[in-house]
Formats: structure tokens, C-alpha cells, sequence
């Protein structure tokens, strides 16, 4: 099995893209601990798994603390992340930015931090960071969130070359539009923001993607497990895109 019984860790893993993440390393034969604000949820879904679960609000460094005790995890996935205001800046408020600044990049270097010396010592390690193709591109109206995604980019990169030479291999996913509530959500509000139909503004959302789809979790889940084995031990700092050809 790929996994051989070592222990993967994935953030906000009680639905979409964590939770097929989770269920991809399970059927690989990774031992697993699920982590998520929804505690109801995620301990459902861990019992279906077999696999434990820490409740964890990443916003709280504390709670990241928590997640992480006693664990040696060979994987981490971040996966962690919110799609924060659809705005022009002026109208996007200082405690909005903070949120997905703290949600998106800060947990992902909060974890790093407590989880790279356990994995030095244990001889290597995997980390899987979420970013988005947001992370390359000028995002209207999506500033905090690009950011954020361009920020996890930098972090991936640079973390990499810190600890590549104690096995540690640390990389960037960069989805496109997901099928799913949060790609919704993000739509209705371009929809109000612009005085368009929902369906424009999916029309439009998926307008610079070469295949004119939804990118389905799935894919980004078989892209997170090929990362988490061994045939991929020689790719590092790299930043993936599951897009569909976005440009």
C-alpha cells in the first residue's frame, strides 16, 4: 500500500475536497486523523473511515496546537481555506482580510512550524499546501483571497528549499473552479456584485478554462495521494494546477 500504515494529518476534512482527500488516502492504506471546525460532521465522517478526529478551528493557534500533540504525521494536506468577500478593496473591511489571511496562509504556517521538526527527526516528510489558481493571477473583486492563495505560493516554495535536504518535500495545488457549495457561494455573490444571473456568472467563471468545466475533488485528491507516495520523491516546491487550462 502507499501509505504503509504511516499517518497522514488533513485539515478541514469533513467535506468537499478534504473529506475526498481523506477518503483517497484511506483506500491507500494511510492511517489517518481528520481535522475540522464542524465537529458533528467530522466525527461522522471519521468513523466512517476508521480514522481519528481532533476538532480544530484553524483560526486559533491554540487549536492548531492541539490538533498537532502527540502526532508524528509523514503527511500533512492544508487544506484548510475560506473564499472570504466578493468586493472591490475599499469596501472589503480590515477584520475580512485578517480572517482569510489567518485562514488561509497563517494555519498553513502555524502548522508547518510545529509539524517539519517532527518530521526532520523522523527523516522526511510530506506536505501538501492548497493554494488556488487564484495564486497566479489578478483576481477582481477577489483581492483578499488572491492574496492569500499568492502568499501560499511563496510559503510552498520557500519552505521547500529550507528542508529539502532532510526529506521534507512541500508543494503547492493549485485548483481551479472545484464542483461545489464554495465555487457557488462565490458565484451568486460576482452575480449581485455585477447585476447578472447566476448563470452568467457561472457562464463567466468558467470562460478561461480550456475545458469550460468544473474541475470535480476527486482529481485533486488522486493529484494529492500521488504526491503523498513515493514515485513522487524527486518532485518538491513545485506548484500544481487541477484547472482545466484556466488562462
Amino acid at each position: 500500500m502507499t501509505g504503509q500504515d504511516r499517518l497522514a494529518v488533513v485539515t478541514a476534512s469533513a467535506s468537499g475536497i478534504g473529506l475526498v482527500t481523506a477518503k483517497t488516502l484511506a483506500r491507500e492504506g494511510w492511517r489517518l486523523v481528520l481535522s475540522d471546525a464542524d465537529e458533528d460532521k467530522g466525527r461522522h465522517e471519521a468513523r466512517q473511515l476508521n480514522a481519528e478526529f481532533r476538532p480544530c478551528d484553524v483560526r486559533d493557534a491554540d487549536q492548531i496546537a492541539a490538533l498537532f500533540d502527540g502526532l508524528d504525521p509523514h503527511v500533512l494536506v492544508n487544506n484548510a481555506g475560506i473564499a472570504g468577500p466578493t468586493a472591490p478593496v475599499p469596501e472589503v473591511s480590515i477584520e475580512e482580510w485578517r480572517e482569510v489571511m489567518d485562514v488561509n496562509i497563517t494555519s498553513q504556517f502555524i502548522a508547518c512550524r510545529l509539524v517539519v521538526p517532527k518530521m526532520i527527526a523522523a527523516g522526511g516528510g510530506v506536505i501538501i499546501n492548497m493554494s488556488s489558481v487564484a495564486g497566479r493571477i489578478g483576481f477582481v473583486n477577489r483581492s483578499a483571497y488572491a492574496a492569500s492563495k499568492w502568499a501560499v505560493i511563496g510559503f510552498t516554495k520557500s519552505l521547500a528549499r529550507e528542508v529539502g535536504e532532510q526529506g521534507i518535500r512541500v508543494n503547492a495545488i493549485l485548483p481551479g473552479a472545484v464542483r461545489g457549495p464554495r465555487i457557488q457561494r462565490v458565484i451568486e455573490g460576482v452575480a449581485k456584485l455585477k447585476g447578472i444571473s447566476v448563470a452568467e456568472a457561472e457562464k463567466r467563471s468558467l470562460r478561461p478554462q480550456a475545458t469550460k468545466a468544473y474541475v470535480e475533488a476527486q482529481e485533486v485528491a488522486d493529484l494529492i495521494a500521488y504526491l503523498c507516495g513515493d514515485s513522487a520523491r524527486s518532485i518538491t516546491g513545485e506548484t500544481i494546477e487541477v484547472s482545466g487550462g484556466h488562462e
